[in-house]
This record gives structure tokens, C-alpha cells and sequence, in this order.
């Protein structure tokens, strides 16, 4: 019961399903695949999270407040 709980919150690359690797300091965080397809950074003071998407048709990251 507890395992599939836990399981909800943890977060997955969305094209591996591997556990996202998590990193921070005082000023951002971030989440990042270990295998590089994903990551996302968030900046608290800011507001901002930026996700690194590969399967994003534009190339870009996204930003959003």
C-alpha cells in the first residue's frame, strides 16, 4: 500500500519512465533524467520553472510563470 503511494509522488522522465534525478540550492532547483531526456528547472524567487523537453516539436524550452 505504502510502495504505491510513494509512487504517486515521485517524478518520471516522460519518455524513459526513469526516476528524474534532483539537485538544488538556494536559488533554483532542478529534476533531471539520468540519461538526459528531460529536466526541469524551477527558480522560486522568480516564479519560473523551465522544462527541457527533446520531444518538444518547437526546440525551444518552455517557460512558465
Amino acid at each position: 500500500m505504502f510502495a504505491s503511494l510513494k509512487r504517486l509522488f515521485e517524478d518520471k522522465c516522460p519518455v524513459c519512465s526513469k526516476r528524474l534525478i534532483a539537485c538544488h540550492d538556494s536559488d533554483w532547483s532542478a529534476k533531471a533524467c539520468p540519461d538526459g531526456h528531460y529536466k526541469v528547472e524551477n527558480y522560486g524567487a522568480l516564479g519560473v520553472q523551465i522544462v527541457y523537453d527533446p520531444s518538444n516539436p518547437s526546440g525551444t524550452p518552455n517557460i512558465t510563470d
